[in-house]
Order: C-alpha cells, then sequence, then structure tokens
C-alpha cells in the first residue's frame, strides 16, 4: 500500500480502496458512486448491507444530491458539523440508489480539515467505514492497518490526531440509531430548544444589548439566548448599555460578562458575531464552528460592522443599539420564522 501523505487529487481513482482518517479515527473508503469498490469493502468486512455513511465536505453539496432536509434537522446539522454526528435523510439522487435503504442515506461531514480538503478538491462524495469484519473491534493501531491487504492506497495527514474508539452518532428524523461519541441527550437539548449566542470583544457593550433585545422580543419562545466576549468574563454590562436598554424598557442590570469558552460554542445553533474582526478571531480558535457563525449584519443582509460605542458618549450607544435592534427585527422576519 502506498502512504500519500497529502491530498492529491491526481493519486484518486473512483474504483480504488483507500485508508484515510475521519479525524476521529481511521477508516476504509471509496467513491459513494463505485458499486465495484464498495463491494470489495463490504466483501473484507464480511457486512451483508451497503448501508453505508457518505462524506462530504461541505452543507452546500447537497443542493447538487436532492436531499431533503426539515429545518430542525438543518440547524442540528449547522450546530454539529464538521463533527462526529452521522444524519440520515432522504435523497431522490439515483447515483446513490445502491446505498440507500428505503431512499435514505446517512450522511456526515468530517472532522478533519484534510479529508475535507481532499472531498473537495477530488469533488465526489466517499463512504467511510471503521477497519474491522463486522462484529469485531475496529482497528486503531495503523502498523496493524498497514498490514492488511484492503487498500490500494492512503489519503493521511502528516500528523494523525488522537484516535477515538467512539463511533459517530447516527439519528433519523429525530431519533436514535446509534449512540456515538455525541450523546443524544446533547442533541436532544440543541433539537429541542436551539440556542443562538452573540459575541463581541468584552461582552459590556454590544452583546449584551443584542442579546437582552433578542430576549425580550422572544418572550415564551424556545430559543436560548446568550452572550460572550473575548475578554475576561463578570465584569458588569457597561452603564451606557444598561441606559439604552432602559430606555427601551429592557432591565440588563443583573448582566455579568462571559468569556467566550468550548462550551458556549458547541451549545449554540448559531452564532453572530458585531464584526468581521471577531468572525475571524472566532473561526481560528473553533474552526470546526464554520457553519455556525455569521456577523449580525451578515446575517440580517446587511454589509458592514457594528463598531464599539466603548467609552463614547450615550449618542454612540443609541446608534449600536439602532443598528443592533434593526438587525435582529431583520433576522426574526426572514430567519427566525421557522424557529419560532
Amino acid at each position: 500500500m502506498k502512504i500519500l501523505k497529502k491530498d492529491d487529487p491526481r493519486k484518486f481513482d473512483q474504483d480504488k480502496v483507500f485508508l484515510h482518517h475521519t479525524g476521529n479515527m481511521f477508516g476504509i473508503g471509496c467513491s459513494a458512486f463505485s458499486k465495484k469498490a464498495i463491494e470489495r469493502i463490504s466483501c473484507y468486512k464480511k457486512r451483508t448491507n451497503t448501508n453505508y455513511i457518505v462524506l462530504v465536505p461541505k452543507m452546500n453539496w447537497f443542493e447538487n444530491f436532492s436531499v431533503e432536509i426539515s429545518p430542525p434537522i438543518k440547524r442540528l446539522m449547522q450546530q454539529f458539523w464538521p463533527g462526529n454526528l452521522s444524519i440520515i435523510v432522504r435523497t431522490k439522487d439515483e447515483r446513490f440508489h445502491h446505498l440507500q435503504k428505503r431512499g435514505k442515506i446517512a450522511f456526515r461531514i468530517p472532522t478533519s480539515q484534510f479529508l475535507r480538503n481532499f472531498l473537495d478538491r477530488i469533488k465526489t462524495p466517499i463512504i467511510s467505514t471503521s477497519i474491522n469484519q463486522t462484529g469485531e473491534t475496529a482497528l486503531t493501531d495503523i502498523e496493524k492497518i498497514e498490514k492488511l491487504e484492503w487498500f490500494d492506497l492512503a489519503f493521511l495527514p502528516r500528523k494523525i490526531p488522537e484516535i477515538s474508539a467512539e463511533p459517530s452518532t447516527i439519528i433519523g428524523d429525530f431519533f436514535l440509531v446509534r449512540e456515538g461519541s455525541l450523546s443524544f441527550a446533547k442533541l436532544e437539548k440543541a433539537y429541542r430548544k436551539p440556542q443562538i449566542l452573540f459575541v463581541c470583544t468584552g461582552n459590556i457593550c454590544r452583546s449584551p444589548m443584542a442579546e437582552y433585545y433578542l430576549k425580550n422580543r422572544l418572550k415564551g419562545k424556545k430559543i436560548t439566548v446568550k452572550s460572550a466576549g473575548f475578554l475576561k468574563s463578570n465584569v458588569p454590562i457597561s452603564e451606557n448599555s444598561r441606559k439604552v436598554l432602559q430606555e427601551n424598557g429592557i432591565d440588563a442590570s443583573a448582566h455579568f460578562s462571559k468569556q467566550l469558552n468550548k462550551n458556549l460554542v458547541q451549545e449554540s445553533w448559531l452564532i453572530l458575531t458585531m464584526t468581521h474582526l471577531h468572525k475571524k478571531k472566532l473561526l481560528q480558535l473553533f474552526p470546526t464552528a464554520e457553519n455556525q457563525v455569521f456577523t449580525l449584519l451578515e446575517y440580517a443582509q446587511r454589509h458592514g460592522d457594528i463598531e464599539d460605542p466603548y467609552m463614547q458618549n450615550l449618542d454612540q450607544y443609541r446608534i449600536a443599539f439602532g443598528k443592533i435592534s434593526e438587525a435582529i427585527d431583520d433576522i426574526l422576519k426572514i430567519k427566525l420564522q421557522e424557529v419560532l
């Protein structure tokens, strides 16, 4: 087996079987459209069915596959992809007929940036399954894997992440098929009560105004709203932000800042930053949040940023609040109707 330590699409062949790494564990895979290669993999695994998980690099690929996705399932895709969650959806694309079960297939966007880049360059979805025969434990030792005569070649990053023995969690139209590394309880919470997170620099001026304004608009609704910043936490809301909210009948006097962290990001379906710089910084810290993060004005189909009024006069806070509230009003009309 020839180990290729780079994602060279010229070495890819539709009918070849290859070793790869999903970001969680090693896998055996091939083009999702190659019946010949899929039959080889089923033979190696001594598996009678071909209901394999299909990997794609981006959500917009579904536009070419006639995939039917309900709004709640799309929110889960945004929140947990890339990640170790496989979601069964219906597709009318006949190219997947050999993989379908009652017209449905499980898809996933893998955690590995290396593998996503490779998929994007070969422009072909692949099947991916654990390296083992049916009923046996998946192999995680690369030396044992390389001794198998299952692979034509391998596409692997130079540095392999820590191996997880847990498979992906698989769900259907919200029912659990298999619980893996992602708990169903976490998925159910996200499904039943999606969370929106506003982010600015210190979480004392702009993002609290956005949080408390949206909370006020969503009284009694099933959406959780929070805010956070990049700086240290537990600082009171700025006095001028508190005053502007109070002028609009909103009490935010109990607000203390929270610092952005991994849990807040993972718990949020939608993350709205005040500027493009905030968005860039957040994605540098949490690169797998790529489907969750937008600037507030971008998501409202507007242009520009919400500039920081910190240490300026009250009128500048009113201007910032006006831009924030108008953008949120647009989002409620354009984007959030299906959630409410």
